[in-house]
This record gives C-alpha cells, structure tokens and sequence, in this order.
C-alpha cells in the first residue's frame, strides 16, 4: 500500500470532494429552467419559488423536487417541513428518483419532522433505485450486506454488478469492502488481498472513502500493518479538503504518535 501514497496525495490535491475524475458532461440549463437561473442570478428567490411553482404545476417533476428543497429550507417562502415533505412526495411519485432517495434519507434520520422508521426509509431507497438513482442502489446493497444471509448477499452483488461493470466508484468500493469481510470470515487471504487491491486502485483514483477506509487501515493495524505516519498523511490532505470526520480522526492519530513516542523503544 505505501507505494501509492504519493500518487494518492496528488491526487487529493488536485480533485475536489469525492472527485475521481469525471467524465465531461454538457452542463448548459435546461431551457425550462432559464427563467429560474435568472431570477437565482438576480437574487430574487421570491419570483424564481413562483416560477418553480408554474413549472411544477406543468407537470415538470425536478422543479417540484426543487420547491420541496427550497420549502425545507425556506429560501423564496416560508419554511415548512411538512410542506416539503409533501411536494418531495409528490417529485417522487413523478418519477424524480432523488425525491424519494431525500426522503429515504430523512425517514432514516428523523429529519423533516419525521419519526425514525427504518422501515420507510428502505422502501423509499427501493423506490429510488428502481427509478435508477446509483447512490440508492449502492446504499440498498449495503443494506442487504449487513443482513448477513446468503440470500441477501447474492440480492445485493446483484444490484451492484451493473454499477460495477460501468465502473461505478461506490460500487466498487461496496463490493470491496464486502470481499474484506468475507475474505476474513471464511479464512480466504485471496479474497482479503481481491478486496484490499480494489481499495487501492479506488484510493490512487482519489476516491475520498477508499482513502478513508485506507486510513482506517493504517490506523487499526487490523486488516494490514499499522502504519500511522501514512494514516497521518492521508487524514491531513483530507482534512484539508473538509472532508467529514478526516480532522477528527487526525487529531486521534496524532495522540496515537505522541504517546508511541513516549514509550521506550525496546
């Protein structure tokens, strides 16, 4: 693994959050929605909710999903969870899939007002993966992963093997994180290494969790030799780049090299 670290660090540096390199995609505005930019350039959120309003009621399901976004935080109206909810309701009954992966999202945490239901939030993460949202899918996978079933793995390798055939980096990361898992459960070192290489890849690609599962790694010294300068390395680019949970697990490894420090060497 130390072999790459460097390539991986360039990489950090050069890439913003969660950004292996992207294929170019044409990024002009929907012509329904140039009335909107415009109002959004003018800053006049008030008229660009209106217009989101005549587009919605024309039957446009992202300017629906837009509204519920801009009710939830009460930007061009008065915020309003249980509004937002129903028009986020609404986008993903048009067919919006990221409508019902927010709502997934939500019945998961309680947001918007919502009682915790696991329940819900795995039937809104369906519905978002059959409407073809990747994130869902990848999501749904894990899922099924943690059920521990025979049945419920080859379900979830289902899911992921179109994801994984297009390269798809969560994708890839699931399936190799699952391999890790099964690799040590089942004694199979084959599989740990299956596993542990596709990390790598992903993490010389700048794939911002492969690096934080790399991190970890070093870090625990459970799954490959403790390494904790290299874990240092990584959490400290990533810190840089906000990314959640790399400045605290610094600050960890930190404390780990001080009191190492500390301690006589034998």
């Amino acid at each position: 693994m130390k072999k790459f670290l460097l390539a991986t660090l360039v990489a950090i540096s050069s890439h913003s959050l969660f950004a292996a390199p992207a294929p170019q995609q044409n990024l002009e505005i929907d012509p329904a929605f140039k009335n909107v930019q415009t109002l959004v350039q003018a800053k006049n959120f008030t008229g660009a909710y209106q217009e989101l309003e005549r587009l919605s009621q024309a039957g446009n399901a992202q300017a629906t999903y837009n509204l519920a976004y801009l009710t939830q935080i009460g930007q061009g109206t008065t915020q309003n969870n249980a509004k937002a909810l129903a028009l986020y309701e609404e986008a993903g009954k048009k067919g919006y899939s990221i409508a019902n992966y927010v709502l997934a999202q939500n019945y998961a945490t309680g947001g918007l007002g919502l009682k915790q239901d696991d329940k819900k939030a795995r039937e809104y993460l369906e519905k978002a993966s059959n409407q073809g949202f990747n994130d869902a899918t990848v999501e749904l996978a894990v899922l099924l992963f943690s059920e521990g079933t025979t049945k419920s793995d080859q379900l979830a390798l289902k899911k992921l093997e179109p994801l994984i055939k297009q390269g798809n980096y969560p994708a890839l990361h699931a399936k190799a994180l699952y391999d890790i898992s099964q690799g040590f459960k089942n004694k199979d070192q084959k599989t740990v290494e299956k596993g542990l290489n596709q990390i790598q890849e992903l993490g010389k690609q700048g794939y911002i969790p492969a690096l934080m599962a790399i991190a970890n790694m070093f870090t625990n010294g459970n799954v490959t030799q403790q390494n904790l300068p290299e874990a240092q390395q990584i959490y400290a680019a990533l810190a840089q780049q906000n990314v959640p949970e790399a400045k605290a697990r610094l600050e960890l490894v930190n404390k780990l090299i001080a009191e190492q420090g500390k301690t006589p060497k034998k």
